[in-house]
């Protein structure tokens, strides 16, 4: 299989095997270990290949003209490299990490060994490459994906990266455009569908999104992040049951994602199951004992039960956390009165 056209969890596993090959499975992790994470600042590296805003053909041929030198120094030191893993186990981490390099380079090209690298730096803490920070670096970073594109035209992962970079800057159709052609390349890769549902939902296309986000759980089952933004238009668009099925599957998988829990518990409020949804929220708390909404949201479904006490009790809470929380105040009051403590209630209406 072509590398470029690889996913990275696909480019992680063969990069894996190769390694444990000629180093021994045992001398992986040491090779793994090597890879030092950067300091997350690679600004000044793609200010200097941007320098005077090059177009896309000069950062090509840049790029170009540095490649026959890396892959000269690689090869002479691949004929330093030929010893067995008997060898290899006496050797330092340093040397075991000169052979790893190698390996990987021939057998998975430049771009894998860099795209393995960069995997096994964020294994070990790096900054996350995928982040964008602000619109100047989503805007580089297109110049960069681009010209790399023009280099190797199938690079799947780059297409999504590039539509990742698109849709920062809200250039929807064209993220749409880098996603599809990911596709094309991968078609049964659930990524692209995802990102591409994304896309479609921020263009506010909820059909679209809901299509991509089905297409993305058909290829993994088990993708968490698909059943719950899809949850959420189903939401949107009062299909209760079948959002209360996707937050179900998320909880499923994910048994700590407090959004799908407090998600599933507006739910069952609306639809009037009042102990379900009291469930949920007392979950959505444990997970997240800070979130003052939480405890308000709970408070009113108490509140709609006739448990005013506990109703009280959970408005309380939701000012502690926040002193200024105005519909919680006049919650607390309207609660304060069915319990006849009109004194506290009235102080509450006075701070509203």
């Amino acid at each position: 299989m072509n590398a470029l056209e690889m996913t990275d969890s696909e480019l992680y596993e063969m990069g894996f095997k190769v390694l444990a090959d000629k180093l021994g499975a045992s001398e992986v992790p040491r090779f793994v270990q090597q890879c030092k994470p950067g300091t997350g600042d690679y600004s000044v590296d793609r200010h200097k290949l941007l320098a005077n805003e090059p177009d896309i053909e000069t950062i090509v041929k840049r790029i170009q003209d540095r490649q026959p030198i890396r892959e000269a120094e690689e090869r002479a030191r691949a004929k330093r490299f030929a010893a067995p893993q008997s060898e290899i186990r006496k050797m330092t981490d340093l040397e075991v990490f000169e052979i790893g390099n190698q390996i990987l380079i021939d057998r998975l090209g430049v771009d894998g060994f860099i795209r393995f690298t960069w995997h096994c730096q964020e294994l070990n803490g790096g900054h996350p490459r995928d982040l964008i920070e602000n619109e100047k670096d989503a805007e580089e970073r297109i110049k960069l994906y681009t010209a790399g594109l023009t280099l190797n035209p199938r690079t799947v992962e780059t297409y999504i990266r590039r539509g990742n970079a698109y849709s920062y800057i809200r250039e929807y159709d064209k993220a749409i455009n880098d996603y599809s052609e990911a596709i094309k390349i991968k078609p049964d890769y659930a990524k692209p569908y995802y990102n591409r549902g994304n896309a479609y939902r921020d263009k506010v296309d909820f059909d679209n999104a809901i299509v991509n986000y089905t297409k993305a759980i058909e290829f993994k089952p088990d993708y968490a992040e698909a059943y719950y933004n899809r949850g959420r238009l189903y939401a949107e668009g009062d299909a209760y049951d079948k959002a209360i099925a996707d937050f179900s599957t998320v909880i499923k998988f994910d048994p700590e994602h407090a959004n799908a829990y407090g998600y599933r518990a507006d739910l069952y409020r609306d639809k009037g199951e009042y102990d379900k949804a009291i469930e949920d929220y007392s979950v959505e708390i444990n997970l997240r004992p800070d979130d003052a909404e939480s405890y308000y949201d709970r408070g009113t479904v108490y509140a709609k039960k006739g448990e005013y006490d506990k109703a009280a009790k959970d408005f309380s809470k939701a000012i502690e956390l926040i002193p200024t929380f105005t519909e919680a105040y006049a919650k607390r009051a309207l609660t304060y009165s069915h319990l006849g403590e009109f004194e506290l209630a009235v102080q509450d209406y006075n701070r509203c």
